[in-house]
């Protein structure tokens, strides 16, 4: 199966991928204050090991980035060797997923009869890269792997979907904002083999998850593992917004200091955000269902089949972030990726493009990183003085992206009718 992904008209790309790889490794990015966090878990692995990490009141990622820690500890002489030189050879270890990405990216292009050449939107566009490359964040990773459970899904290796969304969120628990889709476009094959041959496979699946958390296990430390990731991963920054230039900056002077347990109708406001996250992403993912659920959605051409669920990915993505409180600047990053290809699937750019410059500035925003270059082009790069910098500006492209993109969600979608039984419509 993996072995239709080497398409020979491809090669030439994947050597272009080697060569950019071996140069961003001399790139050094800055991880800002999680660079901290990578060094302390990395040196407690070396001296404590891998099962006793979550013994650290600070450890609260998800259990596959601390696999990934073990493996990058694998290449340091001591825990006191590493320190702010070496914790950014981390990025070694990232970038590969992001080359993954664009593999995956030629591939649906080739799939579906498009020029594979449509790859450069991505390779071209610095917002892609500055998450891993210049800010050393691991995002780029549960967002290969939702990208692959997606396309699993829709091609209805169900099995194969479920397994990838576990690995996804085993790297980062905000995938499981894609999991109501690919159980969507599972149902379908999941009814057709029955309820307990899918009851057999959730048991192989649980397996998977045990698997994951051995290590912990074997060094008797479970049940303070799993309270450590059913608990440390919430309200760990309790505010409004944790540089997510979303709606709460329309609303408040500082959302990064304000508490979301302030109530409105007594209501905390971290529910009024979660109820209007969850009210956005039910307007696009209900009419999905009812199509996928009557059958109609298999008449749709495969161009179109993907071109929705990418639109849907990317519009639940973009409501995570503009809605939800306690979000960082870098939760938005799956809505690049599939805006991306809903863009290439549909020569629709707008939505791309919004999402692409409201990133990147975000981004840049929070790191300004083009301070370190002041010298160089003779231009102080004060991020507080710059219209395009300042966090209403950056919302409003996030709000605009998320209405243009339902607006055309909508359109698009019942513009698909006389391929949808009136049923889906009237359900």
């Amino acid at each position: 199966m993996w072995l239709r992904w080497l398409h020979k008209d491809a090669i030439k790309y994947y050597v272009l991928f080697g060569l950019l790889y071996l140069g961003f490794l001399f790139v050094l990015p800055d991880a800002g204050y999680d660079k901290y966090f990578w060094i302390t878990w990395t040196q407690d692995i070396l001296n404590n090991g891998l099962g006793n990490v979550y013994q650290n009141e600070n450890v609260n990622n998800q259990p596959l980035i601390l696999f990934m820690l073990k493996v990058f500890s694998l290449f340091q002489r001591n825990a006191d060797a590493v320190g702010l030189v070496s914790v950014n050879w981390l990025k070694a270890l990232v970038l590969p997923f992001d080359f993954l990405t664009l593999a995956v990216v030629i591939h649906i292009l080739k799939r579906t009869g498009k020029p594979m050449m449509g790859f450069f939107v991505f390779f071209l566009n610095p917002a892609f890269w500055y998450n891993t490359v210049i800010w050393g964040q691991v995002d780029t990773i549960h967002t290969f792997f939702a990208l692959a459970a997606l396309i699993y899904a829709e091609r209805g290796h169900w099995k194969w979907a479920l397994v990838l969304m576990l690995v996804a969120v085993n790297f980062k628990l905000q995938a499981i904002i894609f999991f109501p889709l690919v159980a969507v476009l599972c149902l379908p094959f999941i009814r057709e083999k029955g309820w307990k041959y899918l009851g057999i496979h959730l048991l192989a699946i649980v397996g998977i998850q045990v698997l994951i958390l051995l290590p912990f296990a074997l060094s008797g430390n479970l049940p303070e593992t799993i309270q450590a990731l059913a608990t440390r991963s919430i309200d760990k920054y309790p505010t409004l917004s944790r540089n997510a230039y979303n709606i709460w900056y329309y609303l408040v002077n500082d959302p990064f200091t304000f508490p979301d347990s302030r109530t409105v109708f007594h209501v905390p406001l971290k529910y009024w955000g979660m109820a209007l996250f969850f009210t956005a992403s039910a307007m696009v993912m209900l009419p999905l269902f009812l199509a996928v659920n009557n059958g109609a959605f298999e008449n749709l051409k495969r161009n179109e089949r993907l071109g929705t669920i990418f639109q849907v990915a990317a519009l639940v993505t973009i409501a995570f972030f503009l809605f939800n409180t306690q979000m960082h600047e870098r939760y938005v990053h799956p809505a690049l990726l599939f805006s991306g290809l809903f863009m290439l699937l549909t020569k629709r750019p707008l939505v791309y493009m919004l999402v692409s410059i409201g990133y990147l500035l975000n981004m840049e925003a929070v790191m300004k990183y083009l301070r370190y270059f002041d010298s160089l082009v003779g231009i102080n790069f004060n991020h507080t003085e710059w219209l395009i910098f300042w966090p209403e500006f950056i919302a409003t492209l996030f709000i605009v992206a998320f209405l243009w993109g339902s607006f055309e969600f909508y359109r698009t979608f019942f513009s698909f009718k006389n391929n949808i039984p009136d049923t889906v419509y009237t359900t």
